[in-house]
């Protein structure tokens, strides 16, 4: 078997191309799991019904985390007056800790409700009381990462409120558009 000047130069071609790929590939991983398990997340969406929701997440490992976010209203109209979503996910995309994700979560809130003040046979003018709510739901989304770490995500989901259904709502909203940075 002879071999050519030109089969030897593909060849060389061929393994350099290899190596240089393999390389390249290699410092891609290195440099998205130098981003870190860390991000902070602001949901633009609730910000702009002036009900502003931020988020810490915790990455666990290649395809699950654990984060928190909390809201409060700007808006007095809003008859929650506090939410706080702990929650966990699991992704199914092919970077770390992204694309798209099923969302376990629960949610403790206050929510104002107006009550009746009864004086024998008159009725008085209404009068606010809060309450407080906890429930279980779930939620779907996906999650876009930037190779510099930026994120940008989109879900939609709720709950069930399993307490005080009687005054306030029996279940719960779970939407956002948000907008973060892993690090």
């Amino acid at each position: 078997m002879k071999i050519t000047r030109k089969t030897l130069t593909s060849a060389l071609c061929m393994i350099i191309s290899f190596i240089y790929n393999s390389n390249e590939m290699y410092a891609q991983d290195v440099k998205e799991q130098n981003l870190g398990n860390h991000e902070l997340k602001i949901n633009m969406g609730s910000l702009l019904v002036e009900f502003p929701e931020i988020s810490y997440e915790h990455i666990i490992n290649e395809e699950s985390s654990v984060g928190i976010s909390v809201a409060f209203p700007i808006d007095q109209e809003i008859s929650y007056r506090f939410m706080v979503f702990p929650n966990y996910r699991i992704f199914f995309g092919a970077k770390r800790a992204a694309g798209f994700f099923i969302e376990a979560n629960s949610a403790i809130f206050s929510q104002r409700f107006q009550r009746d003040v009864i004086f024998g046979s008159i009725n008085d003018p209404t009068t606010d009381s809060t309450k407080i709510g906890w429930g279980l739901g779930i939620a779907v989304g996906g999650k876009f990462l930037t190779k510099n770490g930026f994120i940008g995500e989109i879900y939609v989901g709720g709950g069930r409120n399993f307490i005080n259904t009687d005054k306030i709502d029996g279940g719960y909203p779970r939407i956002g558009i948000s907008i973060g940075k892993r690090f």
